[in-house]
């Protein structure tokens, strides 16, 4: 079959297959005699209306008159001003119209929609979903397949979600899968032919639906060349088949399966299987299916290379189609009768078919012709009508036009108006900013002045501090060494003459002892001067020791000084040893001569590469801010200074009447 005779049989199809869900429904009058009990035996006025407007429904395929009359009684029991209601009335008057006028069924399906969307329940988007698919159905039938598919995908398909109504979700989504296959895209049309056939799994009795599904899935198969899956598809059918055997859409499974067997050259059965689809077609008088399937057994004798016989089937295929409006059809078959009867011989018939070939298709394009010149015809009045409205809109114009420049002066002036303050802002905004940079770019100068004279500051203490360590050590080495060892060697000699003098005197002399004494403490204090100024255990025996000295030296029955030191290295740079021990002596200096504490607790510990240096005590606190802006706390300032010098930091908690912390962090690896 030719690609456009593929296109032609599946748009009939596609409007067949759009309403698959109500063919087994409309299979004969019973359906409607059933209907119209239900509805004269209705308990209320909505189950009535519901019943008159399917009993509507279902004469619009078979007598207009009667589905009219049918919607008059339904609308004379509906409320009044209810837009439910009167989005359903519109709808049923829109299927009667359905095919027959399509601009009025347009309409009326446009205003059933613009009822229905002010409601919000499963019932009114189940309608609307309906509306939309109809409508779309309308243009794909003036040949705007690609705005139904749209339609589809954005309206019927999202609202038939939202009325949680899987079996019309799948009917959307076949119909959908008959566009893709009518445009050949197979591939997606596939994937939305098993997308509907899942969702009607879930509906077992669903047989009529899932027919039709399965025989438009596999002829999409075979037009895509992919006959496993077809096969597939029609062994499905098959078994439904065997459920309704006279299904309405029995000659289309016939069809399609023929079809299938022509292209595997199996002649035989596809014949067969065409034989029983007419059979099928005559039984329901739809003559659609007996002219498309008398041209797909034209389409096996013709395989076969039994032209003879292609011929005599051909002619009765063209019967029907000749009796139907359809040119394209009948043009389709002239043209394979005229190749036909070339490859006959018979040379005056082709010519015969292909001169009425060739008039058809002439009057085709005479009907166009016509169509166009009347298009121009209709475009030459509104134009004349837009000449006329152009001259009245001429003597207006040049009103208009003094009036539409003064507006754009009065609209320059403003915008002129408008962009002077607008610089006038800017200008103010831009002069503001520079003054506020150049009020920043002062802070920041000052800070930096700041800081050097801070760091100018720190390094002449420093230098200061060192000249005074080194000052300090001379002055102890000199005081050991010298002083101490001639009060020593006058302390041995003092020593040796009381020896000697109490030896001859029967009494000692009292005097001498007491001057050995007075010079034993000479000596002691001597020491002790010394051990402030330089202690030999901080160089000698590392941190822990001198501070633990210093604290038990400081620690008297007034007040009780405790020293604690965890994970303290045996050796640390000699500078850094002497800042520490300098800060530690100073802070219990001040503590015992102004905390009047009873009791101080150093610790000094190593975590991290960082030294810390606790000393805490339980006297009369200070307010650390005005220590801070006194000058009297001189102490407290060489404490700071000393700390900065390391690139420490020093925290102090103190109040007044409740102790005072220090706590001191050092950096080691910048010392």
């Amino acid at each position: 079959m030719s690609p456009n005779r593929q296109k032609s049989v599946i748009v009939a199809l596609l409007c067949l297959g759009s309403t698959f869900s109500l063919s087994q429904e409309k299979g004969g009058t019973f359906y409607a005699d059933s209907l119209l009990q239900l509805a004269q035996a209705a308990p209320n006025d909505s189950l009535r209306i519901r019943y008159l407007l399917e009993l509507s429904n279902f004469w619009s395929d078979h007598d207009t008159t009667q589905a009219f009359a049918y919607l008059r009684q339904a609308a004379q029991r509906m409320p009044k001003a209810n837009g439910y209601y009167q989005g359903l009335l519109h709808f049923y008057t829109a299927g009667i119209y359905f095919g027959q006028d399509i601009e009025r069924a347009k309409r009326e399906y446009q205003l059933a929609e613009r009822q229905l969307k002010r409601y919000s329940h499963p019932e009114a988007y189940r309608f609307r979903a309906r509306t939309w698919n109809n409508y779309g159905i309308q243009l794909q039938m003036q040949d705007q397949e690609k705005t139904y598919a749209a339609i589809l995908l954005t309206k019927s398909i999202p609202l038939a979600i939202k009325a949680r109504d899987t079996l019309l979700l799948a009917d959307y989504h076949h119909n959908l899968a008959l566009v893709l296959m009518n445009t050949t895209d197979y591939a997606k049309a596939d994937q939305y032919y098993r997308l509907a056939l899942q969702q009607l799994t879930n509906y077992p009795n669903a047989h009529e639906q899932k027919l039709t599904a399965y025989v438009n899935a596999a002829k999409n198969a075979v037009y895509g060349r992919r006959f496993p899956a077809a096969r597939k598809y029609l062994d499905s059918a098959q078994r439904e088949m065997t459920i309704i055997p006279h299904s309405l859409y029995a000659p289309a499974y016939y069809r399609t399966e023929g079809n299938y067997y022509r292209h595997q050259k199996q002649f035989r059965q596809a014949l067969l299987l065409l034989d029983q689809g007419l059979k099928a077609a005559r039984t329901y008088e739809d003559s659609f299916y007996i002219s498309d399937i008398l041209f797909e057994k034209y389409g096996v004798f013709r395989d076969m290379g039994d032209y003879g016989q292609a011929r005599v089937v051909l002619l009765e295929a063209f019967a029907y189609f000749s009796k139907a409006a359809n040119t394209h059809n009948r043009r389709l078959l002239l043209k394979e009768l005229a190749q036909l009867d070339a490859k006959l011989g018979n040379y005056r018939l082709a010519f015969q078919w292909l001169d009425q070939y060739t008039t058809l298709s002439d009057s085709v394009f005479e009907a166009n012709a016509q169509l166009a010149i009347l298009e121009l015809e209709k475009k030459y009045q509104t134009v004349e009508k837009e000449n006329e409205i152009l001259k009245l809109r001429n003597q207006t114009h040049h009103q208009l036009a003094k009036i539409e420049r003064n507006r754009w002066s009065i609209a320059a002036l403003a915008l002129g108006l408008v962009l002077t303050l607008l610089l006038l802002y800017l200008g103010w905004k831009l002069i503001r900013k520079n003054k506020e940079t150049a009020r920043q770019r002062e802070q920041l100068h000052q800070r930096e002045l700041k800081t050097l004279r801070q760091q100018e500051q720190i390094r002449l203490f420093n230098a200061m501090i060192q000249g005074q360590e080194k000052e300090r050590s001379r002055i102890a080495r000199d005081l050991h060494d010298g002083l101490g060892g001639l009060l020593a060697g006058v302390k041995l000699r003092l020593s040796s003459i009381a020896t000697k003098e109490s030896e001859k005197a029967k009494t000692p002399d009292m005097e001498l002892y007491k001057v050995i004494t007075q010079l034993d403490q000479s000596v002691d204090e001597l020491r002790r001067i010394a051990r402030n100024m330089m202690p030999e255990s901080l160089l000698y025996m590392g941190l822990e020791p001198a501070l633990r000295d210093l604290c038990r030296s400081l620690s008297s029955s007034r007040t009780a000084v405790q020293f604690q030191a965890f994970d303290l290295r045996n050796a640390y740079e000699q500078a850094l040893l002497i800042a520490v021990y300098r800060i530690v002596q100073e802070l219990l200096t001040n503590a015992l001569k102004h905390a009047q504490a009873r009791h101080i607790l150093v610790q000094c510990s190593e975590n991290g590469d960082h030294l810390y240096i606790t000393v805490e005590d339980d006297g009369v606190g200070f307010d650390p801010e005005a220590a801070q802006a006194s000058q009297n706390g001189i102490g407290l300032s060489n404490i700071r200074n000393r700390v900065s010098i390391l690139n420490g930091t020093l925290e102090i908690d103190s109040q007044v009447g409740r102790g005072s912390t220090f706590h001191i962090d050092i950096p080691l690896y910048g010392n």
